[in-house]
């Protein structure tokens, strides 16, 4: 066998096995995330009417029901909307232009509002309360969103969306360590709190722990890594 051959093969056993421990990773992470977060939490302390979550690129229903049941029962007086209804990719401008419109509908009513936003929801986000005339947003959360990546489309659609590096709302921001999508290098915005987790992309969706240190150190609640 040539060592051009042998060569190539090694390479296509390597990344076999990179792509089996990541396709490992993502099952353990739906496998522990089951069940629903209790916070314990006095929620008539908090500072907010609204949450409003923003889903990234070709997020499924599926993938957002652990976030939503979370939400439900940690926050049952507080009004929650999830800006699921359009399927996007990143480079179709017509679609994230609607989910823009959306939110800046949702929060021209000036009420008080805390945004989550996954992956490039956090760029939707940014747009959103860069261009609503009328947002009073207490928090904005960001999860393996591609603040700093510019490669794949992300620089001309942030050009088309007119979307600013950092918005003027307290940002918590957070990434992954084995995110193989959005480097948890690209994940933090500029003078954000930032905290980096043992997490994968869709893990900060489906993985019970990681959803809860997002929510416990977003929200000031005690919690040790």
């Amino acid at each position: 066998m040539s060592f051009s051959k042998k060569l190539t093969i090694k390479i296509l056993q390597k990344i076999i096995t990179i792509i089996v421990a990541l396709f490992v990773i993502y099952i353990a992470g739906l496998a522990t995330g089951s069940g629903i977060n209790i916070l314990n939490i006095d929620t008539s302390s908090l500072d907010f009417e609204r949450i409003l979550f923003i889903p990234g690129v070709s997020t499924s229903a599926s993938e957002l029901n652990r976030w939503k049941r979370d939400l439900a029962f940690n926050f049952p007086e507080e009004e929650i909307i999830f800006l699921d209804e359009i399927f996007y990719f990143h480079w179709q401008d017509e679609k994230t232009e609607k989910i823009v419109e959306k939110g800046i509908k949702v929060l021209d009513d000036g009420k008080s509002t805390l945004i989550i936003a996954h992956s490039y929801g956090g760029i939707l986000a940014k747009t959103i309360i860069n261009k609503s005339e009328n947002e009073n947003v207490v928090k904005l959360i960001t999860m393996a969103s591609p603040h700093t990546m510019e490669s794949f489309g992300i620089d001309d659609s942030k050009e088309f969306l007119n979307t600013p590096d950092e918005v003027t709302v307290p940002t918590y921001s957070f990434g992954g360590y084995i995110d193989p999508i959005v480097f948890f290098t690209k994940s933090d915005v500029e003078d954000s709190e930032h905290l980096d987790l043992w997490s994968n992309h869709n893990g900060f969706l489906s993985n019970k722990d990681i959803r809860r240190k997002v929510l416990f150190f977003a929200l000031g609640l005690n919690y040790t890594e």
